[in-house]
């Protein structure tokens, strides 16, 4: 009798959590089975910019039949593009920036450089591992670290802002995204 792939991934969260719950060791990984569906219309009632959530979610025919790995991908995948947007902008930016706005763009330029060379990798790894504490924890992060963006030009707004902005709707719903999948 084969053993489908549904079946052999609930063996193993079963074994998982037994071996986990009988050590006294604490693990941060919520293990759900690969093909775990999650409530799409519930990611945006828990974003900051439900439109844009609606309109990111909503231009991906048959969103409803993806696992939360695929919708994960999205997400991350958007957020890698307005990263790259960002880049780029900077990138424009830097060269004809007066000198007391230099060092605020070389900031920004850093976060988003890193973004597109590491971070991408590593919430691509922490969502393949099913850590969805691990990927809030890092949404979370690079929502703060784009806030800093932001906030670091005076007066208000930045040349960044709708860059800015665009990343950290895109962040926002990796973050609403792994809450679902942590209280699911």
């Amino acid at each position: 009798m084969a053993i489908s792939s549904y079946t052999n991934s609930l063996i193993c969260f079963v074994v998982l959590f037994l071996t986990v719950t009988s050590s006294t060791a604490k693990i941060d990984i919520i293990t759900l089975p690969s093909n775990e569906h999650i409530d799409v219309g519930k990611i945006c009632s828990l974003v900051k910019n439900k439109d844009y959530c609606d309109n990111v979610l909503f231009s991906f025919p048959g969103i409803y039949r993806l696992n939360a790995k695929d919708i994960g991908d999205i997400f991350i995948d958007q957020a890698m593009y307005r990263a790259k947007d960002a880049n780029n902008k900077l990138m424009d930016l830097i060269p004809k920036a007066r000198s007391a706005q230099k060092g605020h763009l070389k900031h920004c330029n850093q976060f988003y450089t890193s973004f597109l060379q590491k971070e991408q990798g590593n919430l691509s790894r922490l969502l393949g591992q099913q850590d969805y504490i691990g990927l809030d924890r890092k949404a979370d992060i690079l929502a703060k670290h784009t806030i800093e963006c932001e906030e670091s030009f005076k007066p208000a707004p930045s040349p960044l802002t709708l860059q800015n902005t665009n990343f950290f709707n895109s962040v926002d719903m990796i973050s609403a995204f792994s809450y679902l999948l942590i209280h699911q």
